[in-house]
């Protein structure tokens, strides 16, 4: 996706940064872009040694960004180690995190290159039961996330404010997203003082999360890599938007329903309770808030995901006004 934080690596900027870190007999054979993400620009590197990488680079510091983006991928490398250590996902290796902003004007990291394809890309192939394994295996990946307990309250990363309970730290990520769409001049069918108090209507449910969990926040198909030929997950990516929280965040519960592999695999029952309907009606303002104001800065090739992003925020809304407990309407990200 062409996208206002992305940037143009040069053939010669990209071996002048696989020299400093592998040395001067190493070359780049081919260095292909992955254009498929939103944010971090990637390319795909097959070195001489036979050896295959991803180089992933961060946004210039000069480019606008989401406040809760500033430190994002030093977050996404503290959750690919953790997750590496802590469960039996399969994440790639990191070979190196350069934030001396030396050669370029970025931080950048080195990941091994996955095999297969996006499972997005592949899903219409596979048969019903092995769909059906997939699903119950990402439930089973994704309960072992958000089993990992942290200290603290906010986002990954560790130069990102911290917070003792849940409701402080969702209150300041939404006020965080309403000052970022405030400073672009987004306009809402709302105020941007009414959706703030409209879920502060509802912050009491958020006392019932007493325990920061990781939560991944980006596990749909597209971020799970998938071989065809041996029918099996080879590796889950993207893990920067990685936060201490309360699991209905994942956007797996967005779409969720309680009869699915999915839910087989995650194995805990959720939404079962008004006030956990509510809590996701909370993060569902939240996403959609943010898939609204991102794509002012972002400056993406065409408006299909605000105008849907906006259809489910004035959904949301009604839900919150009207009683999310009592029915919340679910979604599915085209």
């Amino acid at each position: 996706m062409q996208s206002a934080s992305k940037i143009k690596l040069s053939h010669a900027l990209i071996q002048s940064l696989v020299t400093h870190h592998f040395g001067s007999a190493m070359r780049v054979q081919t260095a292909e872009e992955l254009t498929e993400g939103y944010f971090s620009t990637a390319y795909r590197l097959d070195l001489t040694d036979g050896r295959s990488w991803v180089l992933k680079v961060s946004t210039p510091s000069h480019v606008r960004v989401l406040r809760y983006e500033y430190d994002i991928m030093a977050a996404e490398v503290a959750a690919m180690r953790l997750l590496r250590e802590r469960t039996s996902l399969p994440v790639p290796e990191i070979y190196c995190y350069d934030t001396s902003r030396v050669l370029l004007d970025n931080e950048f990291f080195l990941m091994a290159c996955l095999p297969g394809k996006p499972l997005h890309r592949v899903r219409g192939e596979l048969s019903p039961d092995v769909q059906r394994q997939i699903n119950q295996q990402i439930g089973g990946y994704l309960r072992e996330i958000n089993a990992i307990e942290g200290v603290a309250f906010g986002y990954g990363s560790e130069n990102t404010p911290r917070f003792a309970n849940w409701r402080d730290a969702f209150d300041a990520m939404l006020q965080t997203i309403l000052q970022d769409g405030e400073d672009m001049q987004v306009e809402l069918p709302l105020t941007y003082p009414a959706y703030h108090e409209l879920a502060r209507q509802h912050y009491a449910v958020l006392d019932e999360i007493t325990t920061p969990r990781l939560v991944h926040w980006d596990l749909w198909d597209g971020n799970i890599f998938f071989d065809v030929d041996t029918q099996s997950i080879m590796g889950i990516i993207d893990h920067e938007r990685a936060l201490w929280g309360d699991p209905l965040m994942e956007v797996n519960f967005g779409g969720y329903d309680p009869t699915s592999d999915f839910a087989v695999g995650y194995g805990t029952p959720v939404l079962n309770t008004p006030a956990q309907r509510t809590r996701r009606a909370l993060y569902n303002l939240y996403l959609f808030l943010i898939m609204v104001i991102e794509t002012y800065y972002r400056q993406y090739p065409n408006d299909g995901q605000e105008k849907w992003a906006r259809e489910q925020l004035a959904n949301t809304v009604n839900e919150l006004r009207n009683g999310a407990h009592k029915d919340i309407t679910f979604y599915s990200v085209p």
